[in-house]
């Protein structure tokens, strides 16, 4: 896998990893089942997600800026990367459309994020309330 700087859907995983290089060994270590495979699904669905919800409920605001700084990183690239839309979208933009962590993290996610998630404000929250009423009805 090259790596030239730029974000690519191919070197998303690689480019993570050279910007927080303390979560591969953590990576590695939770899915040491997939032998090295790097699959940008599962590491942004059940590796990235994970790490940004534990740092937003640590108040470790020096994580939630680097990630949320990687993503708007992405989503710009993600201009010209039919693959790199498609994984924020569906990963990242899934997850803000329902996260209890809304609030906290939508001031640090960029506009490129935002957009290319197409994350609406408020929305998640409006869901969680929504269920909550439901459920005690």
């Amino acid at each position: 896998m090259n790596y030239d700087g730029h974000v690519t859907y191919e070197n998303v995983i690689r480019n993570l990893f050279m910007r927080m290089p303390d979560l591969e060994p953590l990576y590695r270590e939770r899915f040491s089942y997939l032998e090295g495979e790097e699959l940008p699904y599962v590491v942004f669905g059940s590796f990235l997600i994970p790490v940004l919800e534990t740092a937003l409920e640590d108040h470790d605001t020096e994580r939630i800026r680097s990630v949320c700084a990687f993503l708007e990183e992405a989503a710009v690239s993600a201009g010209t990367d039919a693959g790199l839309e498609q994984l924020l979208l569906v990963e990242i933009g899934e997850w803000l459309s329902g996260t209890q962590w809304e609030a906290e993290v939508a001031p640090n996610l960029g506009e490129q994020t935002k957009r290319v998630c197409r994350y609406v404000s408020g929305l998640a929250t409006q869901r969680i309330a929504l269920r909550e009423a439901r459920r005690k009805r």
